[in-house]
Parts: structure tokens; C-alpha cells; sequence
């Protein structure tokens, strides 16, 4: 899923003929003063609710006491029937990308994917725990515990919001008693077992420790001295030209400079519009073969790379510019029977061990913190059992006690609205840090001491007319582009549900206590709201997937088992129960563990993001828009002033308030 960076910012300068030599056809701006903040807050479709302080633990605290819980008088089972509206249009995707989940030819609501939104929500209903352990795939429990990578060069006295996290990335990447790049120049190198390892560069026979000054040169200069033209480009990359590689680590302008002066003197927008005007190359002679020399790439440090989903430019494990062995056979005329592939690469390095790499100098390099580091301690506690484990189960231990079933087309109808392309899902990921931090001073980034994250991501409604989600022509036009460059589409065709559609399903239940009950009915009560909805599938930034639930409560009564036989066939064991009593008994045990203004916190601010009514109030679309940026003479996009400015997201209430 794209994310706000991808906003086009591609600028062009064009000319009728080539610059003549040692001349410039740019000309740059006398000055570029500060740019002054924006009067207007960061606007999301989403917003968080704040974790809670303390976790409420389960009724038992192991294997054993859930073997006694299950198994105690008094548990209850049965089911709850809950009758679903579309209030949106409605989207969740299944084999057919364009098209809703339809096994069997009728869209359906799949039970997995109500049992991820009811979950969710459940955790947030009974102070659940937050933890962030991955899988191999890196996916958490209730967040990704990774590292976030990134890349600060903006010119600070333009930028002035940049300032500390610049310094930060200039400290990390900048050797303190000479003043140089701390990052080293080699080869990442993959042998015929699949292993990584970087080759250091070396000239002369001696390690290069940084880039060569002569290696470093004018792409106009390149040209004119290997006798090579270089296409323009609007992306990185890494391009073989026989036994030398060039790197280009950004977007080129059509206009290339002749002399690195007026490059130098360049400040500003001035320095961004002109593009990538110097060029790295690199040679086969710089490969140490000597495999002791080789550093060992540690498995996290690529898995990490890997999971980096803001790179944009090269990628070293899928880059064009990845030699074969063949071909470095050919090229090298050396026997190479243990490598496989090769690329040229840029790496840090700490006590022998491989920290960070890529392909420039000035690679996207990860925070020290991962995000779990932003989590309060106590609530990653993998020891304690919460409500979420206790009903929904904990792999390896014991089975969930809830079971969802698929929501079903009332009069198996279903009204789907026409084909189109829908706007680019661009909402921003963790990389926001203003957004996704709590904010209050300075700005906090994820290497600040005390950043906190600010809870859990849930999404605005809002009210959208059939074709609000339509891409516009803009958009039409740049994913054309895309696909004629063979480069992922920027958007994808939507056969979204109707609004108004409705669906039933069913919740069953099995050896709840009131309590647990209690808790699962929270779900619905929401602490008393009167106009709650849910958000459930894909296009949640668009406005999709509004829907309101009226559940009813069924409990098993072991009398009704005196008769195999009722009036409509077998007999039901079930009778509709007020869920009174459950929700009293899951407030008693609140207060019990002294957690009920705890919970109280948390819940106010879930029942407003959850308010279908806030619809209706003026200008909410405005309020909770993506900042999608704006659309310059109908050609390019430029980045929302409030993103590049960091602006901070604004609570909930806050928004609501505004």
C-alpha cells in the first residue's frame, strides 16, 4: 500500500536545444528565505486511542487456572446474531482484486475478517495488552516491532522543523574526529548457499575507507569522458557500463550542469529542482576477492532492509544492477565458482559487524529504537494473560471460545456499485512520527528519550457520495505513466458494495464467564453509545467500510434440553438475554482490579471515533481528509505543505472541537 511520500513531485526543466559547454541554463532564485509554518493542523482519516495505563488481567494467570476456569458452574454459552447495514460503500477484496470477497458467486462479509475488526476493538474494550513480537513475515500481535529506517539531508535554514532530526542523521552517519561519511564503499555479495556478505572496496591493494574524490563527478562530465549518454531519470539507480557501475541516489533534471560551482552555490528549492547533477561509479578492479576479507551481512540487519516499506529507490536484493556470475565471469576473466550475484553498495560498520547499508552514500538508515521502545513496558508484558487472550485464545495454549461466522446477503441480494478506479490509498505509516507519536514541544522522532506511541489506529466515518472515491484525472493520468514504465500501478480498479446493503451473521460463544461475556457484550455498548459503527475491509481512507451492527443476545438454557423435539423441528437451547447483568459484572470486575478509570479514559475516547453522527457536522470531510497535496497546472502533485512541515496530528477530541 502506497504511503503519503509517493506524492508526485517530479519537476522538469525543459529546453529546445543542449546547454552549450561550461555553460548553465539553469538559473536559480536570489534567495530562498524560511519557509513560515503552517496556520492549519496535520488532517488524517484515522486518529489513536490511547493505550492504558495498566493492563486488566484475565480471571486466571495460567494453563492450569484456565483448565479450572472452563471447567467451573456457571459458564455460559450460546450466540450472538448480529444484523450488519452498509453505511458506506463497502469493499473487501478477495481473489479477484478488483472485486468483493465472493466464494461461492454472492459477496460475503468472511467471519475472519469480523473477527479481526471485533478483536481489535475487544482489546481496546478490556485494556488489553499491546505487544509486538513478529512473525518471520515481521507481522505483530497489535503492532510490528521493527525497526523504522530514514533519511534527513533537508536544508535546515529552510526547513528549520528538520533541524534536530537532520542533526541526528548527520550524527549517526558522520565520523566524529574527521569529520568524514562514516559509510565505506564495497560490494554486497550473494554466494551459491544464498548467504550475504559485503566486500569492502579496495584501490592500490589497500581497503578504500571512503569514496574516491576522482569518483565523484558532473553526470555532464561522465558523459563527455566515457563517451556515454545518460537518460534522464525520476528515480535511483544502480546501471552497469561494462566494468564501471554508475549510482544515481535521486531524480535528474533535464538541464545538466557543466561545473560543480554553480551546483555549490545552489540553496534551497533551488539545490531540490536542479536534481541529481553528480554521479558515483565504482569498478570491478575495486572487488577484494579475498573471501576473508568479507564481512558477514547479519540476518536481521537484511531482514530489517527488506522490511523498509518507504524505499523508493533501489533495492540490492532486486535491483536491476545485480551482476550475475556469468556475466562476472565474463567480465572479470576469474573463476568464481562460490558467487552468485554482485552489487555495488555502501555499508556501516561497528566493532566487524555490518549495521546499515545501501546503495549511495547517504542511504535511509534505521532509528536505534524500534518501535517497541516507544511502547510502555508493562503493557508488552508477555506474561500476563488480558481478556483477549483469555476469550480469543493464545496460540500453543488453549483454543479461542468465540466463532464467527460468515455475514450473509439478507434475501441473498446484494447491490454493487460500477467498476472504477479508485483514489491512491496514500496514508502515512509509521515514518510520520509527528503523526504517530505523542507530540507537546519539541518534536519528538523515534530515537527521542521518552517518545511514546500514541495508541491505537482507528479510522474517522465519513460520509461519501458513489463516487467520491472516483480518481480523478490526474491520478488517471499518472497511473497511465506508471504502467507504460512497467512500475507499480499508483491505483487499482474497485466493484465496491453499495451502501445500504445488509447482511447477517452470527458470533457463538462457548464456556464465557459473565465477566467474559460481559466484555464481549462491550463490544456493542460501547460504554452507552447511542449512534455507534464499525470500520471493516479495505478502502478505509476513502470513506469505505461504515457499517452498523444490532446485535442480539442468546444464551443457552440447559432446561431446553428436556425435549430433542420444538415446534419448528430440534429444539433451540437458546433464549434472547438482556445483556444487563454481563456488562454490570464486567464493570464489578473493573472496579475489583481497581483498572474502571483506567478504562473509563480509553472508552470515552473509542466511543467518539466509533460516533457515526459526527458525520453530520460542517465541514468533516475537511476534518479528517488525507493530506493528498495539490495538484500544480494539472501536471504534478507537490507534497501537502503540513506534511513537509511535520504537523502534528490532533487528538481526538481535538478534531472534533476544531
Amino acid at each position: 500500500m502506497a504511503n503519503i511520500f509517493d506524492a508526485f513531485t517530479k519537476v522538469g526543466f525543459k529546453t529546445s536545444e543542449p546547454p552549450p559547454p561550461k555553460k548553465n541554463s539553469y538559473q536559480p532564485k536570489k534567495n530562498n528565505p524560511p519557509k513560515k509554518k503552517s496556520s492549519e493542523p496535520a488532517t488524517a482519516p484515522y486518529n489513536f486511542v490511547p493505550l492504558p495505563e495498566k493492563v486488566l488481567p484475565a480471571q486466571f494467570d495460567s494453563v492450569e487456572g484456565f483448565r479450572e476456569h472452563i471447567g467451573a458452574a456457571g459458564n455460559i454459552s450460546g450466540e450472538i446474531s448480529l444484523d450488519i447495514e452498509a453505511l458506506t460503500p463497502l469493499f473487501i477484496g478477495g481473489s479477484d482484486n478488483a472485486k468483493s470477497f465472493a466464494p461461492v458467486g454472492t459477496p460475503i462479509i468472511p467471519g475472519s475478517s469480523l473477527r479481526g475488526m471485533f478483536k481489535n476493538i475487544f482489546k481496546v474494550v478490556t485494556c488489553g495488552a499491546f505487544r509486538g513480537q513478529t512473525t518471520s513475515q515481521g507481522k505483530g500481535e497489535d503492532f510490528n516491532d521493527e525497526h523504522i529506517y530514514f533519511r534527513c539531508l533537508m536544508g535546515v535554514g529552510r526547513y528549520p522543523w528538520t533541524k534536530e532530526l537532520n542533526k541526528h542523521y548527520l550524527d549517526l552517519m558522520t565520523d566524529k574526529d574527521t569529520g568524514k561519511k562514516k559509510a565505506h564503499p564495497g560490494f554486497l555479495i550473494c554466494t551459491v548457499e544464498n548467504k550475504y556478505f559485503i566486500a569492502p572496496s579496495i584501490a592500490d591493494g589497500k581497503p578504500m575507507n571512503y569514496d574516491r574524490k576522482e569518483d565523484r563527478i558532473l553526470i555532464r562530465e561522465y558523459e563527455e569522458k566515457f563517451h556515454v549518454t545518460i537518460p534522464e531519470r525520476n528515480s535511483s539507480c544502480v546501471k552497469w557500463d561494462g566494468t564501471k557501475a554508475y549510482i544515481i541516489t535521486g531524480s535528474q533534471a533535464s538541464c545538466k550542469l557543466h561545473d560543480a560551482e554553480s551546483y555549490k552555490n545552489l540553496k534551497g528549492d533551488d539545490k531540490k529542482k536542479a536534481g541529481k547533477q553528480f554521479i558515483r561509479f565504482t569498478r570491478l578492479d575495486y572487488v577484494d576477492w579475498s573471501r576473508e576479507h568479507w564481512i558477514a551481512l547479519p540476518e536481521e540487519v537484511r531482514t530489517s532492509y527488506e522490511h523498509d516499506r518507504n524505499r523508493r529507490g533501489v533495492n540490492l536484493f532486486t535491483d536491476k544492477g545485480i551482476l550475475k556470475r556469468a556475466e562476472l565471469e565474463r567480465l572479470t576473466k576469474k573463476n568464481l565458482p562460490d558467487v552468485k550475484t554482485l552489487i555495488p553498495c555502501h555499508f556501516l560498520e561497528e566493532r566487524g559487524q555490518i549495521t546499515a547499508f545501501g546503495h549511495g552514500q547517504c542511504f535511509r538508515i534505521p532509528y536505534q529504537n524500534r518501535i517497541a521502545n516507544a511502547v510502555p513496558e508493562n503493557l508488552r508484558d508477555e506474561k500476563i494473560i488480558d481478556f483477549a487472550d483469555a476469550v480469543f485464545g493464545r496460540a500453543e495454549l488453549w483454543a479461542s471460545r468465540v466463532y464467527f461466522e460468515d455475514a450473509t446477503p439478507v434475501d441473498g441480494k446484494v447491490s454493487e456499485l460500477a467498476t472504477a478506479k479508485a483514489h491512491p490509498l496514500m496514508q502515512p505509516n509509521p515514518t510520520s512520527y509527528q503523526l504517530y507519536l505523542k507530540q507537546g514541544g519539541e518534536l519528538k522522532h523515534w530515537d527521542t528519550v521518552g517518545a511514546q506511541i500514541r495508541g491505537y489506529k482507528f479510522y474517522w466515518h465519513n460520509y461519501i457520495d458513489d463516487d467520491d472515491w472516483h480518481a480523478n484525472n490526474f491520478e488517471l493520468s499518472e497511473n497511465k505513466k506508471r504502467i507504460n514504465a512497467k512500475q507499480e500501478p499508483l491505483t487499482k480498479d474497485m466493484t465496491p458494495l453499495a451502501k445500504g446493503n445488509k447482511f447477517a451473521a452470527k458470533i457463538r460463544f462457548k464456556n464465557l464467564s459473565a465477566v467474559e461475556l460481559g466484555a464481549l457484550m462491550m463490544i456493542f455498548d460501547l460504554y452507552g453509545s447511542t449512534d455507534a459503527a464499525y470500520k471493516i475491509g479495505q478502502g478505509k481512507p476513502l470513506g469505505f467500510g461504515s457499517i452498523r451492527i444490532k446485535p442480539k443476545l442468546f444464551v443457552e438454557d440447559e432446561t431446553a434440553y428436556t425435549e430433542l423435539f420444538g415446534a419448528d423441528g430440534w429444539q433451540n437451547p437458546c433464549r434472547e438475554k438482556n445483556p444487563a447483568e454481563y456488562l454490570d459484572a464486567f464493570k464489578d470486575y473493573l472496579r475489583a482490579c481497581d483498572r474502571y478509570e483506567i478504562w473509563r479514559k480509553v472508552m470515552v475516547e473509542l466511543k467518539k471515533i466509533l460516533d457515526w453522527s459526527l458525520t453530520k457536522q460542517p465541514r468533516w470531510s475537511r476534518k479528517v481528509a488525507t493530506m493528498r497535496g495539490n495538484i500544480k497546472e494539472g501536471k504534478t502533485m507537490e507534497l501537502d505543505e503540513r506534511f513537509r512541515q511535520r504537523e502534528t496530528l490532533q487528538t481526538i477530541f481535538d478534531v472534533i472541537k476544531c
